[in-house]
């Protein structure tokens, strides 16, 4: 064993030993353990130790121990004499000195381990041997021995005993029986445990908008120094008494170190909570700590003093000793702010005792200043956050007297899984859409066979993957009481979507001597990527670069997939705004109110005419061709022929919850489940029985998602090999034999009754049951328009409430069952079934065209304009003759209901060609196209003559306007829907154009921007939500929101290089991507938590804010704004990132000359603010009300004073923008002072602001924690001598280091030594507060 012979003489000089005293040595006369014959070994140090090693090798029972060197003094051999030396045992090492003076210098050292000492009996000893005093020996496992003599026979006693006892496994057994025995003395008692353990077991959260009993703010004088004279680390730790008298003490909180001071003056306060259990009786305990090693926490306790919260809480100042053991070791001064008088009665606390321990001091301090306590108001913040963690500091300001009370918080957003939720619940929607999609073109032959499934298989894979991921998500939000994704699960794809560590950071100050107070909100939170995917790819900006780097010929393809996707986007939304007009129609129409009809309808005609004129021709007659040639049909002759593979892929998937969310206005319902592919067998009974009773689908998508891609993986597995024998050839046939054969084609439908209902019986049967069916069409058809009004009326009757507005789920009233593919009513279906023919677009068109001409004329004659002629949307198209193709065999195949009251004149020969191309399936194609030209024609030539959609209609005998309006608002609804399915049909035939390995590479980066963009928009609401909860909203504010929406500055400490560089350009994308997101304030009048709303697409989201009611009085009145956004704001936000690198990755990627990217994204959004700045300064500031008593100052420094006195002015908002370029174009190294300057101006600008590292965590603290002291230097005027302090105190026992807690189970920062010297002076961590942790 080797030893720091420093180390060891130091061991041996000191005074404290077990045993000391003069012992006889036998050894050589050349000196002990001095080297004879290389046997021996002695340190260079002079110091000689016993070196023993175990032989491993033998592994028997007994294993041999070996001596690698002997020693002289030990053994036969050589003369031998016995000398007295001074000995000294300390621990299991037994010191021997050059001489018989305890002064002299040690000699050697005894390591005292696995040894035994023993007592000679005088017989056996040698007649010859002639040893000096009372003998005794050490006797070593390995043979090894050493002979020692005391002077008298209880000396040698006493140094047997004490030698007995110095090996460490005696030690080992001693800690452990003392151990057992404190166990067993507080088994009765209660153990000690912090306060967060004991607010955990008891279920207690604490509500931070308690109003509190107290807050203490501690300090010490005349604290006991060292036997050096050295002054403590004086920490003090509070303890109070268990509530509910149940012993034992709990840690209720503690002051930070302060390093070599009798007299330290403490920063962080104490905050007692009545929520807690405390009262006027519970017992306070202050403890004393001199802390010795502050990485380790090693400190001795130097006393002390206890007294009840009642004395505490009564006296503003109170000056008591400190005691141990009898002895004062100095003074804790505790000085006390209370509430209120009116505050405090909402305290439980009651003073119902006084003690008299201590004195309170009048004359030795200074005056008392100020006892009042800061209470900061957080609105109603605690419906949106939880889980808060509080720390409360009392600093001193440059001002004389003046004192700053801090306030910090950190909590949880309870949005971080909910929002997520929601958007995925889109995305979800959006893949089973591209299913439909895909499905409704049919089963195609030839090589376009194997990219259907292919394109169904990747479509699967995503709709699988956001299914678990939404399910996860559902299963861990609120788990454990945890609101949040620690950073230690970053890597887990199961909570990809959710954002890495996101709280919301606040800052209340305030003082009193300046009436000054702020607030200062900040949410921190993870890179915006996802972890669990590729590394090093460059991020979203190189994989979006990359797609646009494409040839020529490919990107035609997906310029023309881009355009059909976005026509079918448009069309929807057009389709979703004209129902909400035709619902606010209805509304008016109830209440018979004339004056908004006539504007609505103007809003109609314009978004019709854009619903029009949306779609390109080309595209259609490409889509219609391809899908002519491709399609697989069915020969009626195969009665008996099995499913094929495709047939019985789309079946299942009919058991997947598929509902269109834009299927619950003016749409009629859904039937049940169909067979999407009937067959002439008879289906058996037990197979139905069992499909029918699955569980919900919402229940087992998941399965039904494996089984389907399985089924798609078997099937293209099996294709690979052999062509499929039960799949046809694509059918080639002449125009002639179209002509011929055009019942032929139309077969499968005539098994399709009007419920969705397959036949059971045989084909005889059947084709009876179609007559039929054609006879009571016949006889509906022959029956009065008045009878067909009303069963219309009596069917829609259950769609509407009092109110004239349409019922939210009406699925729910409807039976609705979310088929995947309807078939029930083909108008209902946002998509063609597979075995069904598109119906020609100029159809369509005629059909919306004559909808909205009869609705708009029967609101002009319910106006009492019955002279108004009838509008015209478009000029007519030379389109139907163009969109004519080789086979003309394409017949409608969109059904409409019985001709109303109002429409029967202009559009009866359009539903006649409607309801005829349905019961006469063998009509030429000459006929059909005939016929849409004489239709045209016909309705033209009535809009020249006069309004003919009035005729016979009597304003005086019209007493329901909401039943003649509705006939026709459901005919432009199906119209609609039939334009929609028409267009989907076009987007699916170019997506299956595109390659291949193209799609899934483009599948994948959506799925990452996906995570990203969740992440990000997360984020955002939960600061909107802050904002609009948590702080006083200013009807300036509100303007600016109105005119340019909030600005959000997002700042980012990541480093370019390594993995960083992805996460930077990840996150790049997905804050440019919110720039797109619509934000719509809604009131919140419920006591329920206000939870938003995410809807819309992925290309157009839309997030409906809930606001308080204070909130919403602020809104501008509805006059000015559309009808249909009545008391509605809908704006966007202009976020701005700002990146700097700062850690030791940063260093290597600026002398590699990787950070461009970086300096040019920052000078961009810099382009960015500078214009948001000269909008902003174009927003009026409103006079102030004289009887205006509303919180109306939400920026940070609040003071008693007018919003124009708190708005910053525009020339320091421009001095702030100079030296930010300034700063910008100098591009130092690490310049932080540009996210300092950024910081500055989103205050002054009103904005939101979120701080973001790799895990929000490390970094992010010190970020956070250096913003916080910027702006009590600033605003505060905290001296600037005392800025590195308050850092340290606020980083090494603030929130931020509770948040390395919650995220890695260690109060470190994850910093090692290089690391903290490679970062800018200002962030870094205090000593102790870093170490080797898991970042």
């Amino acid at each position: 064993m080797r030893f720091n012979v420093k180390e060891v003489r130091e061991l041996a000089t000191q005074h404290k030993c077990e045993k000391e005293g003069n012992l006889f040595f036998r050894e050589r006369q050349e000196g002990f353990f001095r080297k004879a014959e290389g046997e021996a070994n002695t340190d260079k140090t002079g110091l000689s130790c016993i070196n023993l090693k175990i032989n491993n090798n033998n592994k028997s029972h007994n294993p041999k121990i070996t001596r690698r060197r002997s020693f002289s003094c030990i053994g036969v051999g050589f003369s031998k004499v016995s000398s007295q030396r001074w000995c000294k045992l300390r621990g299991n090492l037994l010191f021997y000195f050059k001489t018989n003076d305890q002064f002299s210098e040690p000699a050697g050292v005894i390591v005292l381990e696995k040894y035994r000492v023993t007592i000679p009996n005088e017989a056996s000893f040698s007649n010859s041997e002639n040893f000096e005093g009372f003998p005794f020996f050490i006797e070593f496992e390995d043979g090894l021995n050493q002979r020692l003599g005391a002077t008298t026979e209880q000396e040698r006693n006493e140094w047997v005993q004490a030698l007995k006892m110095a090996g460490y496994d005696l030690m080992r057994a001693q800690l452990q029986y003392l151990r057992e025995q404190i166990e067993k003395r507080r088994a009765s008692h209660k153990m000690d445990v912090d306060v967060d353990m004991h607010r955990l077991q008891t279920g207690n959260n604490i509500d931070f908008s308690e109003v509190p009993i107290c807050e203490s703010a501690i300090s010490c004088d005349n604290l006991i120094c060292d036997a050096y004279g050295k002054p403590p680390n004086a920490s003090i730790v509070v303890q109070v008494t268990a509530p509910n008298g149940g012993g034992g003490w709990i840690k209720y909180g503690r002051t930070e170190v302060i390093e070599r001071s009798s007299n330290p003056q403490f920063l962080c306060t104490i905050v007692f909570r009545a929520s807690d259990g405390l009262n006027a009786k519970t017992m306070i305990r202050f403890t004393a700590y001199d802390v010795r090693e502050k990485v380790s926490q090693t400190a001795v306790p130097l006393g002390f003093a206890e007294i009840s919260l009642g004395v505490i809480q009564d006296t503003a100042r109170l000056r008591i000793p400190i005691g141990s053991q009898n002895n004062t070791v100095g003074f804790i001064t505790i000085v006390t702010f209370t509430p209120e008088h009116d505050k405090k009665l909402r305290s439980p606390a009651k003073v119902n005792e006084h003690q008299s321990v201590g004195h309170r001091r009048s004359q030795s301090l200074p005056p008392k200043l100020g006892v009042k306590l800061f209470i900061p108001n957080h609105m109603k913040l605690p419906l949106i956050f939880t889980n808060p963690n509080i720390h409360t500091y009392r600093l001193h300001s440059g001002l004389a007297g003046g004192d700053i009370s801090v306030y910090e918080f950190m909590m949880e957003s309870m949005l971080c899984y909910t929002i997520p939720q929601q958007l995925l619940s889109i995305w979800i929607m959006r893949e089973k859409e591209l299913l439909q999609e895909i499905s409704a073109m049919g089963e195609l032959g030839g090589e376009w066979k194997n990219k259907q499934l292919e394109l169904l298989d990747a479509h699967l894979r995503l709709l699988r993957d956001y299914s678990q991921s939404k399910q996860n998500l559902q299963h861990h939000n609120g788990r454990g009481g945890k609101f949040f994704k620690p950073s230690a699960k970053r890597n887990d794809e199961t909570l990809e979507f959710a954002p890495i560590n996101l709280h919301l950071q606040r800052m209340v100050a305030h003082n009193d001597t300046l009436k000054k107070s702020g607030c200062l909100d900040v949410v921190t939170v993870g890179a915006f990527t996802r972890h669990t995917g590729k590394q090093k790819t460059g991020g979203l900006i190189k994989l979006l670069h990359q797609i646009k780097d494409t040839p020529t010929k490919t990107e035609q393809v997906q310029h023309k997939v881009q355009a059909a996707n976005d026509v079918v986007q448009s069309i929807k939304q057009l389709r979703r705004e004209i129902v909400e007009i035709m619902s606010q129609l209805l509304l008016l129409a109830k209440t018979k109110s004339t004056k908004n009809m006539l504007p609505l309808c103007n809003e109609m005609m314009i978004k019709t005419r854009a619903l029009l004129n949306i779609w390109e021709p080309s595209l259609v007659e490409e889509a219609f061709r391809f899908i002519e040639q491709h399609r697989i049909i069915d020969e009626p002759d195969n009665t008996i022929m099995p499913l094929s593979p495709f047939k019985k892929i789309t079946q299942q998937l009919c058991a997947l919850d598929l509902k269109s969310p834009e299927l619950e206005d003016f749409a009629t319902p859904n039937g049940p489940q169909p067979d999407l592919w009937p067959q002439q067998q008879k289906i058996p009974k037990s197979d139905s029985k069992n499909f029918m009773k699955a569980k919900s689908p919402s229940a087992t998508d998941l399965n039904v998602i494996a089984n389907v891609q399985n089924a798609v993986q078997s099937y293209q597995n099996f294709n690979s090999s052999e062509k499929m024998s039960m799949s046809l050839p694509p059918v080639f046939t002449t125009s002639g034999q179209i002509k011929e054969n055009v019942h032929e084609l139309r077969f499968s439908e005539t098994h399709f009754d009007v419920n969705g209902d397959v036949s059971s019986e045989n084909s005889h049967e059947n084709g009876k049951e179609v007559k039929e069916k054609e006879e009571e069409e016949s006889e509906i058809s022959s029956l009065t328009s008045d009878q067909l009004l009303e069963s219309k009326n009596e069917l829609l009757s259950s769609l509407y409430d009092e109110n004239g507005y349409l019922i939210e789920n009406t699925s729910i009233v409807l039976n609705h069952n979310g088929a995947f593919l309807d078939t029930k009513l083909c108008h209902n279906s946002d998509f063609y079934r597979p075995s069904e023919e598109p119906e020609p677009l100029d159809l369509t068109q005629l059909n919306i065209e004559a909808s909205v001409m009869c609705l708009v004329s029967k609101v002009k004659f319910l106006c009492g304009r019955c002279g108004s002629p009838a509008i015209r949307l478009r000029n007519p198209r030379n389109s139907i003759s163009s969109l004519k193709r080789d086979s003309e065999s394409v017949v409608t195949s969109q059904p409409t209901g019985s001709n109303e009251n109002g429409n029967r004149n202009s559009t009866s020969s359009i539903t006649a060609l409607t309801n005829g191309s349905n019961k006469t399936p063998n009509m030429p194609s000459k006929d059909l196209n005939l016929a849409l030209t004489e239709a045209v024609g016909e309705v033209t030539r009535k809009v020249k003559k006069g309004n003919k959609f009035t005729d016979g209609l009597d304003l005086s005998l019209t007493t329901d306007w909401a039943s003649e309006l509705r006939p026709s608002m459901k005919k432009l609804r199906q119209a609609m829907d039939g334009l929609l399915k028409t267009v989907r049909l076009i987007h699916s035939v170019q997506r299956l154009h595109q390659d291949t390995k193209k799609i899934t590479s483009n599948l994948a980066i959506m799925y990452r921007r996906d995570v990203c963009f969740s992440q990000a928009l997360t984020t955002l609401i939960t600061a909107l939500m802050a904002k609009f909860w948590g702080t006083n909203i200013s009807e300036h504010y509100i303007n600016v929101i109105c005119a340019l929406g909030p600005l959000v500055y997002f700042e980012g400490y990541l480093s370019f290089y390594g993995s960083e560089w992805d996460f930077w350009s990840d996150m790049n994308i997905a804050i440019e991507d919110l720039s797109t997101v619509n934000f719509t304030l809604v009131r919140h009048n419920t006591k329920a938590m206000p939870m938003p709303k995410v809807s819309g697409s992925r290309q157009s989201i839309v997030v409906y804010l809930p606001v308080p009611d204070y909130v919403y009085a602020l809104l501008p009145p509805s006059n000015g704004q559309s009808p249909l956004n009545r008391d509605q704001i809908t704006f966007k936000v202009t976020p701005v990132f700002f990146n700097i690198g700062i850690n030791e990755m940063a260093t290597l990627a600026e002398s590699l000359g990787y950070c461009k990217e970086q300096h040019r994204s920052n000078f961009d959004n810099f382009d960015r603010l500078k214009r948001y700045h000269i909008m902003y300064k174009k927003i009026p500031i409103p006079e102030p009300k004289s009887n205006d008593n509303s919180p109306g100052k939400n920026y940070f420094i609040q003071t008693q004073s007018t919003v124009k006195d708190n708005v910053v002015s525009e020339q320091i908002v421009t001095n702030m923008l100079d030296k930010m370029e300034e700063l910008l174009r100098v591009n130092s190294s690490k310049n932080v002072k540009v996210l300092h300057v950024a910081e500055d101006i989103t205050r002054a600008l009103n904005g939101l602001r979120v701080t973001s590292c790799k895990s929000a965590k490390d970094r992010t603290g010190m970020a956070v924690t250096l913003e916080q002291a910027r702006i009590l230097q600033q605003e505060f005027h905290l001296p600037a001598g005392n800025l590195q302090n308050v850092l340290d105190v606020m980083r090494s026992e603030g929130t931020r280091l509770d948040n390395t807690f919650k995220n890695i189970c260690r109060r470190k920062y994850a910093f090692n030594l290089p690391q903290v010297l490679a970062l800018p002076p200002l962030y870094r961590p205090p000593t102790a507060s870093f170490g080797k942790a898991q970042t």
